[in-house]
Protein backbone atom coordinates (compact mmCIF):
# COMPACT_ATOMS: atom_id res chain seq x y z
CA UNK A 1 0.00 0.00 0.00
CA UNK A 2 2.89 2.21 0.22
CA UNK A 3 4.09 2.35 -2.69
CA UNK A 4 0.48 2.54 -4.17
CA UNK A 5 0.29 5.87 -1.97
CA UNK A 6 3.51 7.05 -3.13
CA UNK A 7 2.52 6.26 -6.57
CA UNK A 8 -0.85 8.37 -5.95
CA UNK A 9 0.59 11.71 -4.30
CA UNK A 10 3.58 11.75 -6.61
CA UNK A 11 0.88 14.06 -8.70
CA UNK A 12 -0.73 17.20 -7.87
CA UNK A 13 -3.96 16.58 -6.57
CA UNK A 14 -7.37 19.04 -6.09
CA UNK A 15 -9.02 17.18 -3.37
CA UNK A 16 -9.24 16.03 0.48
CA UNK A 17 -6.09 14.89 1.61
CA UNK A 18 -7.55 12.22 3.39
CA UNK A 19 -9.35 10.58 -0.04
CA UNK A 20 -5.75 10.06 -1.11
CA UNK A 21 -4.91 7.44 1.41
CA UNK A 22 -8.80 5.72 0.57
CA UNK A 23 -7.98 5.16 -2.84
CA UNK A 24 -4.38 3.76 -2.07
CA UNK A 25 -5.89 1.07 0.23
CA UNK A 26 -7.84 0.21 -3.24
CA UNK A 27 -5.13 -0.14 -5.54
CA UNK A 28 -3.15 -3.19 -4.08
CA UNK A 29 -2.90 -6.58 -6.11
CA UNK A 30 -4.90 -8.52 -3.81
CA UNK A 31 -8.51 -6.42 -4.95
CA UNK A 32 -7.72 -5.93 -8.55
CA UNK A 33 -9.41 -9.79 -9.15
CA UNK A 34 -12.57 -8.46 -7.61
CA UNK A 35 -12.53 -4.70 -9.82
CA UNK A 36 -15.26 -6.16 -12.56
CA UNK A 37 -17.64 -7.82 -9.85
CA UNK A 38 -17.11 -4.26 -8.00
CA UNK A 39 -17.74 -2.50 -10.72
CA UNK A 40 -21.12 -4.52 -12.02
CA UNK A 41 -21.89 -4.52 -8.07
CA UNK A 42 -21.72 -0.54 -8.15
CA UNK A 43 -23.30 -0.24 -11.35
CA UNK A 44 -26.51 -1.51 -9.87
CA UNK A 45 -26.64 0.16 -6.69
CA UNK A 46 -25.99 3.60 -8.71
CA UNK A 47 -29.25 2.69 -10.79
CA UNK A 48 -31.41 2.19 -7.42
CA UNK A 49 -29.86 5.08 -5.82
CA UNK A 50 -30.31 7.31 -8.74
CA UNK A 51 -34.22 5.83 -8.88
CA UNK A 52 -34.73 6.33 -4.79
CA UNK A 53 -33.52 9.66 -5.18
CA UNK A 54 -35.74 11.19 -7.92
CA UNK A 55 -38.61 9.40 -6.71
CA UNK A 56 -39.50 7.74 -9.71
CA UNK A 57 -38.23 6.07 -13.03
CA UNK A 58 -35.45 7.38 -14.80
CA UNK A 59 -33.28 5.57 -17.33
CA UNK A 60 -29.93 5.70 -18.81
CA UNK A 61 -29.16 8.95 -21.66
CA UNK A 62 -28.53 7.41 -24.38
CA UNK A 63 -24.62 6.60 -25.27
CA UNK A 64 -24.05 7.79 -21.87
CA UNK A 65 -22.01 6.60 -19.10
CA UNK A 66 -23.09 8.20 -15.89
CA UNK A 67 -26.29 10.28 -17.36
CA UNK A 68 -29.81 9.52 -17.12
CA UNK A 69 -33.01 11.56 -18.10
CA UNK A 70 -36.10 11.79 -15.79
CA UNK A 71 -39.60 11.33 -17.26
CA UNK A 72 -39.84 15.09 -17.50
CA UNK A 73 -37.02 15.98 -19.37
CA UNK A 74 -34.41 16.28 -17.06
CA UNK A 75 -30.83 14.84 -17.49
CA UNK A 76 -29.24 13.93 -14.03
CA UNK A 77 -25.19 14.02 -14.39
CA UNK A 78 -23.61 12.59 -11.17
CA UNK A 79 -20.11 13.76 -10.04
CA UNK A 80 -19.83 11.60 -7.26
CA UNK A 81 -16.72 10.15 -5.54
CA UNK A 82 -13.43 10.82 -6.43
CA UNK A 83 -12.89 12.42 -10.16
CA UNK A 84 -10.22 10.78 -11.99
CA UNK A 85 -9.06 12.11 -15.53
CA UNK A 86 -10.50 8.65 -17.66
CA UNK A 87 -11.70 5.94 -16.73
CA UNK A 88 -9.75 2.72 -15.51
CA UNK A 89 -9.24 0.19 -13.38
CA UNK A 90 -9.05 2.69 -10.06
CA UNK A 91 -12.15 4.46 -11.15
CA UNK A 92 -14.13 1.01 -11.50
CA UNK A 93 -12.61 -0.29 -8.19
CA UNK A 94 -13.28 3.19 -5.94
CA UNK A 95 -16.62 4.29 -7.50
CA UNK A 96 -15.03 7.35 -9.03
CA UNK A 97 -15.91 9.27 -11.93
CA UNK A 98 -14.30 9.96 -15.45
CA UNK A 99 -13.93 13.70 -16.26
CA UNK A 100 -13.97 12.49 -19.87
CA UNK A 101 -17.02 10.72 -19.32
CA UNK A 102 -18.79 13.41 -17.89
CA UNK A 103 -17.77 15.78 -20.55
CA UNK A 104 -19.30 12.89 -22.77
CA UNK A 105 -22.78 12.57 -21.21
CA UNK A 106 -22.77 16.63 -21.03
CA UNK A 107 -21.99 16.88 -24.58
CA UNK A 108 -25.09 14.03 -25.26
CA UNK A 109 -27.28 15.74 -22.93
CA UNK A 110 -26.66 19.26 -24.48
CA UNK A 111 -27.76 17.87 -27.95
CA UNK A 112 -30.59 15.52 -26.92
CA UNK A 113 -33.98 17.32 -28.23
CA UNK A 114 -35.73 15.40 -25.10
CA UNK A 115 -33.66 17.36 -22.74
CA UNK A 116 -34.84 20.53 -21.53
CA UNK A 117 -32.37 20.77 -18.38
CA UNK A 118 -29.66 19.26 -16.17
CA UNK A 119 -28.54 19.08 -12.86
CA UNK A 120 -24.97 18.34 -12.45
CA UNK A 121 -25.83 15.88 -8.95
CA UNK A 122 -22.22 16.87 -6.63
CA UNK A 123 -21.15 14.92 -4.06
CA UNK A 124 -16.98 14.75 -4.33
CA UNK A 125 -13.51 14.96 -2.32
CA UNK A 126 -11.97 16.24 -5.35
CA UNK A 127 -9.89 14.49 -7.78
CA UNK A 128 -6.97 14.96 -10.11
CA UNK A 129 -6.90 18.81 -11.58
CA UNK A 130 -5.67 17.22 -15.18
CA UNK A 131 -8.42 18.29 -17.71
CA UNK A 132 -10.83 20.16 -15.25
CA UNK A 133 -9.74 23.68 -16.66
CA UNK A 134 -11.31 22.23 -19.65
CA UNK A 135 -14.29 20.63 -18.08
CA UNK A 136 -15.37 23.63 -16.53
CA UNK A 137 -15.19 25.20 -19.48
CA UNK A 138 -17.72 23.10 -21.32
CA UNK A 139 -19.91 23.48 -18.40
CA UNK A 140 -19.38 27.44 -18.37
CA UNK A 141 -20.31 27.57 -22.65
CA UNK A 142 -23.38 25.57 -21.84
CA UNK A 143 -24.85 28.80 -20.01
CA UNK A 144 -27.41 30.07 -21.94
CA UNK A 145 -28.01 27.33 -24.58
CA UNK A 146 -29.74 24.37 -21.59
CA UNK A 147 -30.46 25.24 -17.71
CA UNK A 148 -27.70 23.97 -16.09
CA UNK A 149 -27.86 23.67 -12.04
CA UNK A 150 -25.31 22.26 -9.92
CA UNK A 151 -26.72 20.95 -7.13
CA UNK A 152 -24.43 19.84 -3.92
CA UNK A 153 -26.05 17.26 -1.64
CA UNK A 154 -22.41 16.33 -0.15
CA UNK A 155 -19.78 17.74 -0.25
CA UNK A 156 -18.33 19.59 -3.79
CA UNK A 157 -14.96 19.88 -2.23
CA UNK A 158 -11.82 21.08 -4.74
CA UNK A 159 -11.81 19.60 -8.21
CA UNK A 160 -15.76 19.13 -7.83
CA UNK A 161 -16.25 22.53 -6.65
CA UNK A 162 -14.28 23.67 -9.46
CA UNK A 163 -16.69 21.97 -11.98
CA UNK A 164 -19.96 23.36 -9.70
CA UNK A 165 -18.92 26.56 -9.98
CA UNK A 166 -19.23 26.31 -14.01
CA UNK A 167 -22.89 25.93 -14.49
CA UNK A 168 -25.42 28.98 -14.28
CA UNK A 169 -26.45 28.39 -10.45
CA UNK A 170 -25.24 26.76 -7.99
CA UNK A 171 -27.00 25.46 -4.71
CA UNK A 172 -26.31 23.44 -1.60
CA UNK A 173 -28.31 21.82 1.03
CA UNK A 174 -28.47 23.06 4.31
CA UNK A 175 -25.56 20.67 5.42
CA UNK A 176 -23.71 20.81 2.14
CA UNK A 177 -20.23 21.67 1.84
CA UNK A 178 -18.32 23.69 -0.53
CA UNK A 179 -14.88 24.60 -1.15
CA UNK A 180 -11.46 23.32 -0.29
CA UNK A 181 -9.89 25.72 -3.27
CA UNK A 182 -5.99 24.74 -3.50
CA UNK A 183 -3.68 21.90 -4.63
CA UNK A 184 -1.72 19.39 -3.36
CA UNK A 185 1.46 17.51 -3.65
CA UNK A 186 3.06 15.12 -1.23
CA UNK A 187 6.33 14.20 -2.11
CA UNK A 188 8.01 10.75 -0.60
CA UNK A 189 12.04 10.96 -0.54
CA UNK A 190 13.77 7.53 0.97
CA UNK A 191 15.90 7.87 3.28
CA UNK A 192 16.41 4.17 4.39
CA UNK A 193 16.85 0.87 3.26
CA UNK A 194 13.01 -0.58 1.91
CA UNK A 195 12.05 -3.93 3.25
CA UNK A 196 13.68 -5.99 0.85
CA UNK A 197 16.84 -3.95 2.08
CA UNK A 198 17.01 -1.71 -1.31
CA UNK A 199 17.62 2.03 -1.50
CA UNK A 200 16.77 3.67 -4.26
CA UNK A 201 19.02 6.20 -5.68
CA UNK A 202 18.01 8.73 -8.49
CA UNK A 203 20.79 10.60 -9.90
CA UNK A 204 19.86 13.22 -12.56
CA UNK A 205 21.48 14.96 -15.73
CA UNK A 206 23.16 18.09 -14.97
CA UNK A 207 20.80 20.89 -17.18
CA UNK A 208 18.07 18.86 -15.45
CA UNK A 209 18.03 19.15 -11.30
CA UNK A 210 14.54 20.13 -11.40
CA UNK A 211 13.15 16.84 -12.63
CA UNK A 212 13.74 15.81 -8.89
CA UNK A 213 13.46 18.56 -6.78
CA UNK A 214 14.56 18.10 -3.04
CA UNK A 215 11.54 18.89 -0.99
CA UNK A 216 13.73 19.06 1.97
CA UNK A 217 15.60 22.12 0.49
CA UNK A 218 14.07 25.58 0.42
CA UNK A 219 14.91 25.42 -3.76
CA UNK A 220 13.44 22.31 -4.52
CA UNK A 221 10.48 22.75 -2.15
CA UNK A 222 10.17 26.11 -4.08
CA UNK A 223 10.11 24.34 -7.51
CA UNK A 224 7.43 22.58 -6.17
CA UNK A 225 5.14 24.83 -5.24
CA UNK A 226 5.75 27.19 -8.09
CA UNK A 227 3.89 24.13 -10.24
CA UNK A 228 1.19 24.01 -7.13
CA UNK A 229 0.46 27.37 -7.50
CA UNK A 230 0.68 28.03 -11.47
CA UNK A 231 -2.49 25.02 -10.90
CA UNK A 232 -3.80 26.81 -8.15
CA UNK A 233 -3.82 29.96 -10.66
CA UNK A 234 -6.52 28.60 -12.95
CA UNK A 235 -8.86 27.07 -10.59
CA UNK A 236 -9.01 30.03 -8.47
CA UNK A 237 -9.74 31.99 -12.13
CA UNK A 238 -12.36 30.02 -13.06
CA UNK A 239 -13.95 29.69 -9.96
CA UNK A 240 -14.57 33.72 -9.94
CA UNK A 241 -15.58 33.72 -13.08
CA UNK A 242 -17.99 30.89 -12.11
CA UNK A 243 -18.79 32.66 -9.38
CA UNK A 244 -18.90 36.38 -10.66
CA UNK A 245 -16.35 37.63 -8.82
CA UNK A 246 -12.67 38.61 -8.90
CA UNK A 247 -9.95 36.61 -8.18
CA UNK A 248 -9.44 38.55 -5.04
CA UNK A 249 -12.46 38.10 -3.28
CA UNK A 250 -12.08 34.25 -3.84
CA UNK A 251 -8.69 34.19 -2.27
CA UNK A 252 -10.23 36.19 0.85
CA UNK A 253 -13.72 35.10 1.28
CA UNK A 254 -14.29 31.76 0.10
CA UNK A 255 -12.45 29.78 2.93
CA UNK A 256 -8.49 29.93 1.93
CA UNK A 257 -8.55 26.28 1.07
CA UNK A 258 -11.61 24.93 4.10
CA UNK A 259 -15.11 24.75 3.35
CA UNK A 260 -17.87 26.28 4.39
CA UNK A 261 -21.44 25.10 4.90
CA UNK A 262 -25.16 25.80 4.06
CA UNK A 263 -25.98 29.26 4.90
CA UNK A 264 -22.25 30.26 5.18
CA UNK A 265 -21.30 28.94 1.97
CA UNK A 266 -23.93 30.88 0.18
CA UNK A 267 -23.31 34.11 2.68
CA UNK A 268 -19.91 34.29 1.08
CA UNK A 269 -21.04 33.76 -2.16
CA UNK A 270 -19.74 30.85 -2.90
CA UNK A 271 -23.28 29.08 -3.70
CA UNK A 272 -26.29 31.03 -5.16
CA UNK A 273 -29.15 29.87 -2.53
CA UNK A 274 -29.72 26.47 0.06
CA UNK A 275 -32.51 24.20 -1.19
CA UNK A 276 -33.52 20.96 -1.14
CA UNK A 277 -32.84 18.41 -3.78
CA UNK A 278 -36.40 17.74 -4.76
CA UNK A 279 -37.06 21.40 -5.09
CA UNK A 280 -34.01 21.44 -7.68
CA UNK A 281 -35.28 18.51 -9.32
CA UNK A 282 -39.05 20.19 -9.20
CA UNK A 283 -36.97 23.60 -10.87
CA UNK A 284 -35.40 22.16 -13.36
CA UNK A 285 -38.61 20.10 -14.67
CA UNK A 286 -40.53 23.16 -15.35
CA UNK A 287 -38.16 24.29 -17.19
CA UNK A 288 -37.80 21.22 -19.41
CA UNK A 289 -41.68 21.95 -19.60
CA UNK A 290 -41.34 25.56 -20.64
CA UNK A 291 -38.72 23.93 -23.18
CA UNK A 292 -41.08 21.82 -24.57
CA UNK A 293 -43.63 23.93 -25.44
CA UNK A 294 -41.54 26.64 -26.90
CA UNK A 295 -40.03 23.44 -29.48
CA UNK A 296 -43.65 22.55 -30.04
CA UNK A 297 -44.79 26.27 -30.64
CA UNK A 298 -41.91 26.47 -33.22
CA UNK A 299 -42.65 23.43 -34.88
Amino acid sequence: MTRALHALTAEPWAIRPDYLHHLASLATLDRIDRAERRAAEGEAWVRQDLHATVGGPVRRLDGARYAVTTADGVAIVPITGPIFPRANLMTEMSGSVSATMVANDLRLAQANPDVGAIMLLVDSPGGSPTGMNALADQIYAMRGRKRVLAHVSGAAASAAYWLATAASELVVEKTGMVGSIGVVAAISKQVEPDASGSLSIEIVSSSAPNKRPDPQTDDGAAEIRAILDGIEAQFIADVARGRGTTVAKVKSDFGAGGMKIGAAAVAAGMADRVQTYERSLSELARTASTERRARAARG
